[in-house]
Parts: C-alpha cells; structure tokens; sequence
C-alpha cells in the first residue's frame, strides 16, 4: 500500500507518511520522523493525531468517511499556527 505525503502550501515543505497497520478498522498511517498518524477516528473522520490522540490536522471540505484519507486540501495547527497542506498518495520507500 502506498503511503501520503503532506505538502506545505506556503513552501512546498513535505511530510511523509507510511501505512503503519490498522486502527478501528481502516489503515492507519505514520509520520516517518514524528510520533503522529493519519487515521479514520469513529464519530470524526479522517484526520491527523498525536500519540494522545489530540488532533491536529483535516481535511478542509470534508471529513472523509471514505476507505482511505480524501486526497486535496487539510489544514493543520501548530501551537498558535495554522497551515494549509495538500494530501498526495505516494510511494513511501
């Protein structure tokens, strides 16, 4: 299975996540430098977490309730900042 990359808007900055199991049924996915995981949460959709769970990135139209996380525009925060990233499928090596 291919992974995901996040791509900064503001500078093309990238993060990369490689399918990492399951969680509540659907793929789960992990940062590769950081403890964070794109995963289907139950009663949210598809989003970004922390290791407690906090969330901290999705996607901006639509909470995708799909098989896989909706490809197109996530926003994310930061401490007191936001970002906006475009979601691509890739091939994580």
């Amino acid at each position: 299975m291919d992974g995901l990359k996040f791509v900064r808007q503001i500078d093309g900055l990238t993060y990369e996540f490689a399918p990492d199991g399951s969680a509540h049924g659907y793929p789960s996915f992990k940062r590769v430098d950081l403890d964070l995981w794109c995963r289907r949460l139950p009663d949210v959709g598809w989003c970004v977490v922390t290791a407690s769970g906090a969330v901290s990135s999705r996607p901006f139209d639509d909470a995708g309730h799909g098989d896989r996380p909706p490809e197109g525009t996530w926003v994310g925060r930061k401490d007191d900042r936001s970002y906006v990233y475009d979601l691509v499928r890739a091939h994580i090596s």
